[in-house]
């Protein structure tokens, strides 16, 4: 028992620890292979939760068309777009929330007066002008729904049939009648032709009703009493300009001419005395049955700072990177981008995008997309050069009002402006306009130097009968300068201004002779007519100055850049932008060529045709606008509320020589 007993322990011992080493082993075993189970099942669910919210933080949204900019262009393109059911569309605009105007607190009291209407103003400067003694022209922008032309003066002028054989096939002047006709609601079908001076078939042929935008005249029984006694002159048919037109934008483009201007008649369409507004692109085309569209999205204080594309050849765009005040998001397109930022923002936002010319690209330290040697190049502008008259008798400046019992009542508006005169001076052998004049009531030449703390400001000089002296301008605005100048992104940041460089290095000498013909020939005015004799003296030029010093000290842009990413050279003629996919143009930016008038007209046009363009491209083009019983396709978020239109504040009075 003694000798058996210490071996039946040792053996229940050995048992023991075998017994528990086999449970620590199973133990072990278990959680191994349920911690294996648990990184297993983990990983899957993990998985699944990274793609769904890798989807999310990629993609906040989806569209078929993406609108970068509510300007001109980009407010036409949204409406007519949106109006097939079938496609979902987003309109993005860099400006502020319009509530801002929605208060009668005017924004330039509140905020740093070097803006000339902020916050909607970038403050763009040039690059030194050599050809201006080496002149930084301020460049007033309008970030904010309806664009630059909240600033200006809404002037409607179409350019010739002869410069618009410059641009490409199939965009001639008898290409974009239809649309020039198409956007208009013409006065010429309101009043009898015995008052507009257009026929009841030239006012068909060449005009149209019932569109988006309103177009008025002057209103000349208004006229102060300077441009009154100018009539006889402006209808004389041997002048250099060939006597009066009463359509500019008809058969003729020559000619003294009353403005007609996108000015809307908030009461009676027919009566002279309905007070009036501003007509931008933005409150024509997105009326608030437009922007109630359920498949539409328009969305205010929203940076467009970058286009997404893949990596196939050509490079195709499959978004955009966007910041707001919440943050920054990317939203996906499925069918196109559409630029519309203008010729300064839209070559700007390809270039930061990656899309341009390698070594400027290079030299910005930007990523290469995509080669495009003409993004932002070919610049082009109009020139202005101001003739300056003092008067005798301030009086002359009165304007000549209309009363009822209760006092004045508006008409349609003049503003400063009273004709407009397009003329050829015969020094080349083609038919376009050389020179553009306003005539004023005001002195508003710009400054010589950029100086002044206030550009809102300093670009006013007297203000007509309300100053003593009084003084009128001539404005005169060359029509096809020679120079090209191009826009430069310094970095991939949307917030680093570019470089705007005209090259504006000398004039030439056609350039010098258009401006010296007219000059003389007002001179001789000035001696020899009823209306010169309200003349005191001439401020610009002025007699002892010489013409070409004058020249070389006062000129300035005329606020009408186009053709940074030209159509034929940047982008094709459906203005899909070469060299990479889903990316189109649909602006200024795109026009072929020079135009011999104001842009705007043009810009609507063009717009007009593109949105046509892409309903061909994809099979959508007899799609009759929605109606509430058509089957709308539903876009995701939120928009701006349909009284923005209300809202809008016209900040033209702030800057009267704009065109």
């Amino acid at each position: 028992m003694v000798l058996i007993a210490p071996l039946s322990n040792e053996s229940n011992s050995s048992k023991d620890r075998c017994l528990r080493k086999k449970t620590l082993i199973i133990a072990f075993s278990v959680v191994v292979l349920l911690a294996l189970g648990a990184c297993v099942w983990g990983a899957v669910m993990t998985s699944k939760f990274v793609k769904v919210n890798k989807k999310k933080s990629i993609y906040s949204e989806e569209f078929d068309f993406i609108v970068v900019g509510l300007g001109a262009g980009g407010s036409v393109i949204t409406s007519r777009l949106s109006e097939v059911s079938s496609w979902t569309v987003l309109a993005l605009d860099g400006g502020p929330h319009e509530e801002l105007s929605s208060t009668h607190i005017d924004p330039n009291n509140l905020l740093p007066v070097y803006s000339f209407v902020s916050p909607h103003d970038p403050i763009i400067t040039s690059l030194p002008l050599r050809a201006a003694n080496n002149k930084i022209m301020y460049l007033p922008r309008f970030n904010g729904l309806g664009g630059t032309a909240r600033l200006y003066g809404g002037i409607n002028v179409r350019p010739s049939p002869s410069i618009m054989r410059r641009w490409p096939a199939n965009w001639t002047y008898d290409d974009l009648l239809p649309y020039y006709k198409k956007i208009e609601d013409h006065y010429c079908y309101y009043y009898n032709e015995n008052i507009t001076g257009i026929s009841n078939e030239d006012c068909r042929k060449y005009h149209g009703q019932y569109g988006p935008l309103q177009v008025n005249p002057t209103y000349l029984p208004e006229f102060a009493n300077v441009s009154k006694l100018f009539e006889p002159i402006c209808k004389d048919v041997s002048q250099l300009w060939g006597g009066y037109n009463a359509d500019i934008n008809g058969q003729q483009h020559l000619g003294c001419s009353l403005f007609q201007r996108y000015f809307n008649r908030k009461e009676n369409r027919t009566d002279e005395q309905s007070d009036y507004f501003l007509g931008t692109s933005f409150q024509g085309y997105l009326q608030p049955s437009v922007i109630n569209r359920g498949n539409l999205r328009i969305r205010s204080a929203t940076m467009v700072t970058k286009i997404l594309f893949d990596k196939s050849s050509p490079p195709k765009a499959i978004g955009v990177m966007i910041q707001n005040a919440t943050g920054s998001y990317t939203i996906k397109v499925n069918k196109e981008v559409i630029l519309a930022g203008g010729a300064f923002a839209t070559p700007h936002l390809l270039q930061v995008s990656g899309i341009g010319d390698p070594l400027a690209l290079a030299q910005a330290r930007i990523p290469l997309v995509a080669t495009n040697y003409h993004v932002g190049k070919n610049l082009r502008d109009h020139v202005a050069v101001p003739m300056v008259l003092r008067l005798k008798e301030a009086s002359s400046t009165f304007p000549n009002v209309v009363t009822n019992s209760t006092g004045y009542v508006k008409s349609i508006p003049n503003g400063s402006k009273s004709w407009i005169i397009t003329l050829n001076t015969g020094l080349r052998q083609d038919n376009i306009t050389d020179l553009q004049i306003y005539f004023s009531n005001t002195n508003y030449h710009s400054p010589d130097l950029f100086t002044n703390s206030e550009p809102r400001q300093c670009r006013f000089g007297s203000n007509g009968h309300r100053e003593t002296p009084a003084e009128i301008t001539l404005r005169m605005i060359l029509q096809d300068p020679s120079f090209l100048g191009n826009v430069t992104a310094i970095s991939d940041n949307i917030h680093h201004r570019p470089i705007i460089n005209f090259n504006w290095e000398s004039i030439s000498d056609y350039e010098y002779g258009v401006f010296n013909v007219t000059i003389e020939k007002f001179r001789y005015l000035i001696k020899n007519t009823d209306w010169g004799n309200l003349i005191a003296e001439e401020v610009y030029p002025g007699i002892d100055v010489p013409l070409k010093t004058f020249i070389d000290g006062h000129l300035e842009t005329a606020l009408h850049p186009i053709s940074t990413c030209q159509m034929g050279l940047c982008s094709d003629t459906r203005l899909r932008v070469f060299n990479i996919s889903q990316v189109r143009v649909c602006d200024a930016s795109a026009f072929g060529e020079q135009v011999d008038a104001n842009p705007s007209a043009t810009i609507f046009a063009l717009a007009e045709r593109l949105a046509d363009i892409i309903r061909f491209d994809y099979n959508e083009l007899h799609q009759q606008p929605q109606s509430k019983t058509s089957r709308v396709r539903e876009a995701s978020g939120s928009t701006i509320s349909y009284k923005t239109t209300n809202n809008m504040k016209d900040y033209s009075e702030f800057f009267p020589q704009g065109a």
